[in-house]
């Protein structure tokens, strides 16, 4: 039997809101001090949040640290963006995500969704604003210390997203006063001349949503068209419903494509474009976002002594998630999982294997 504030039940069995944890032959009382958890997942993206939920469902005791806000991923895409995946592909519980504007979420609906999952209806373990800061094997457990405490847990799991290292223009006069590597909204520079370089998806979508709101738009890509390039996986090149209406704010003139060029240099009223032929023009811009794409921030996994691979990101049993370090593993976008849709199913995964591991752990012991 186990105990709390009185109350008691039989092992294996727990009343809504009170763990079981299979690492042990009766119930863990939900809490952290001076314990040692089944599971930490660092961050509360949709890989994390899924990984929780998949915790809670196998009756881990865990706890979720994000260094910012609850679906923080989600929460820096622009404002009133439409996500490029689907319900199915990102919702915790099948058929608990329905967009009310078209198949599929915008970013407001999908942080709603993940809020008030996490918050009200499921009620994740979640410590919110409370950054990882260094995770140490000691013994058969790690020792996770964060901003705010330090924390005990059998194995750990790692899902901070592939973003945490927006990829600058390297171009001389690059100060963040000039150039921003996030795109919020397009409004603030309605009727201003703004330069926006990348040959992406996002790029592209922030050119027209500037385009849109009046802005004299100019894009920077390296690309030599918006066909798609030969290392794309989708052959798909820029989104069709992105890129016919910017080809036709290009033919009225009020979006100038540089194609084959790169940012060379950042002046206070301008940037300088090359060409590959090597001639250069300036182009005048009151602000430049650069959409260049983002590397994974992998210092912590380094750090716990996981091994990082030449791409920088780290080294990985595919089959099952778990790094370089026994009992470390690894899920969503930081991985070479880039699909939504895997990124969700693949912490599930893990999650129930970890919980395997434990329960035969557990029994072994006893």
């Amino acid at each position: 039997m186990a105990q709390e504030n009185g109350a008691s039940w039989p092992c294996g069995i727990a009343p809504q809101g009170h763990n079981v944890s299979p690492s042990g032959l009766c119930p863990k009382i939900s809490g952290v001090a001076g314990m040692t958890l089944d599971l930490i997942v660092i961050g509360a993206g949709p890989a994390g949040l899924t990984a929780a939920h998949a915790a809670q469902q196998a009756g881990l005791n865990y706890l979720v640290l994000e260094r910012a806000a609850i679906a923080q991923t989600i929460a820096e895409y622009p404002i009133g963006r439409l996500l490029f995946s689907t319900p199915n592909e990102i919702e915790l519980i099948p058929g608990t995500l329905q967009p009310k504007f078209g198949p599929k979420p915008t970013r407001e609906e999908a942080l709603a969704y993940y809020a008030r999952l996490a918050t009200r209806e499921l009620r994740l373990n979640i410590r919110a604003h409370e950054g990882a800061q260094s995770v140490l094997r000691v013994g058969d457990s790690f020792q996770v210390i964060s901003e705010k405490a330090a924390y005990q847990a059998r194995r750990v799991i790692v899902a901070t997203g592939g973003f945490g290292r927006p990829h600058r223009l390297k171009a001389r006069g690059e100060t963040p006063a000039r150039v921003s590597y996030r795109f919020v909204e397009a409004f603030p520079y309605a009727g201003q001349p703004i330069l926006v370089v990348g040959g992406g998806n996002s790029a592209a979508e922030a050119a027209l949503d500037l385009c849109r709101v009046g802005a004299q738009v100019a894009w920077s890509l390296r690309r030599p068209s918006l066909d798609p390039r030969p290392d794309e996986a989708d052959r798909v090149g820029i989104k069709p419903w992105v890129r016919e209406p910017l080809l036709e704010c290009a033919a009225r003139g009020e979006v100038t494509i540089h194609y084959a060029t790169e940012c060379v240099e950042v002046t206070p009223q301008a940037a300088l474009l090359q060409g590959a032929d090597g001639k250069t023009r300036d182009v005048p811009c009151a602000h430049i976002f650069a959409l260049l794409g983002a590397s994974p921030d992998v210092s912590l996994l380094a750090a716990a002594g996981v091994a990082i691979a030449p791409d920088g990101r780290p080294v990985y049993n595919p089959a099952t998630n778990e790094t370089s370090v026994p009992g470390l593993y690894v899920a969503g976008h930081l991985t070479r999982e880039l699909h939504m849709k895997n990124a969700t199913v693949v912490p599930r995964r893990i999650v129930e294997a970890i919980a395997r591991e434990l329960t035969r752990s557990g029994l072994e012991a006893g």
